[in-house]
């Protein structure tokens, strides 16, 4: 007898029913987008009501967060170690409290990277070489920030540089997906099957110049594994699969569409997307994720 696919045997692992979740997601996207659903199936029964306790699970997991920072490896996520001792990274944390910003590592084939430095700040004598281009995400402005230097002696100034500095590729969709296997095989195994599937529905559709797909460390929430994380908007997806992503991207598409010229002082204020895998979105501390999901 042939071996189930992977993503059929996550299916059949404990937790909230796949099939329940997909007719929930399905039922939702119908009543959202009705001219997409005029062949659909329509499931009617209380289980997929939009209160329904199971589509709201994931709903307030993500951490509360103004200010996404990305320092730019050369190397991918699979091959970071289980947890850094990057001297600017553990800096950037730190600082970054005071200014509600969440640093990490990102890796994609296309991503500009520094060319005096090409470590991760493992080693004890690199305490004082370690730079990197960063890649910002804020609630104060729409679209990317970058940075083509952080060194520690920049760790102090960013927000202030953050602030003042002039965003680019404002109409362009960041996704992000955690493929940190070192630190939890699932975000490897998982998160690596998602990423792949996203880099392929990407360049079958065309989009590679409108929908950046990358990789990150590790994002709190190993069983919300894979996690995919929407920038500028700062949404984070979790529970994510690889027969999910064309459905998904559809989604974010449509989305995007929509809000690409929403006022960035509203962002916070658009639905969620994508609810049924929705952990919460840049700039909602807990009780805002669940009040906004619970609209």
């Amino acid at each position: 007898m042939p071996a189930l696919p992977r993503h059929a045997l996550r299916s059949l692992a404990p937790g909230p029913s796949r099939l329940i979740r997909d007719c929930q997601y399905s039922s939702q996207r119908n009543a959202q987008y009705p001219s997409r659903s005029r062949n659909a199936v329509h499931i009617q029964t209380a289980t997929f009501a939009s209160s329904s306790p199971a589509r709201h699970h994931l709903a307030g997991t993500a951490p509360a967060h103004h200010a996404y920072v990305l320092l730019h490896t050369h190397v991918p996520p699979a091959e970071y170690p289980p947890k850094s001792k990057s001297h600017l990274w553990r800096a950037l944390t730190m600082k970054g409290r005071e200014w509600g910003a969440v640093a990490n590592f990102s890796w994609a084939p296309e991503q500009e990277v520094h060319p005096a430095y090409t470590g991760l700040g493992e080693g004890h004598d690199e305490r004082d070489r370690e730079a990197y281009v960063a890649s910002v995400f804020s609630t104060a402005r729409r679209g990317r920030v970058v940075i083509p230097e952080i060194t520690l002696a920049d760790v102090d100034a960013l927000g202030d540089k953050v602030r003042a500095a002039a965003p680019q590729e404002e109409d362009r969709l960041f996704l992000y997906v955690c493929t940190h296997g070192s630190r939890d095989c699932r975000c490897g195994d998982g998160g690596g099957e998602v990423v792949r599937a996203l880099r392929a529905e990407v360049t079958k559709r065309g989009i590679e110049k409108d929908v950046f797909v990358g990789e990150v460390a590790h994002v709190g929430g190993h069983k919300y594994a894979a996690n995919v994380l929407v920038y500028p908007y700062g949404d984070w997806l979790g529970t994510v699969q690889e027969v999910d992503v064309p459905q998904i991207l559809d989604e974010l598409l449509a989305f995007h569409a929509t809000h690409r010229s929403a006022p960035v002082e509203t962002l916070t204020d658009l639905p969620p997307v994508c609810p049924p895998y929705w952990r919460g979105r840049m700039g909602l501390d807990k009780d805002q994720q669940l009040a906004l999901i619970s609209k």
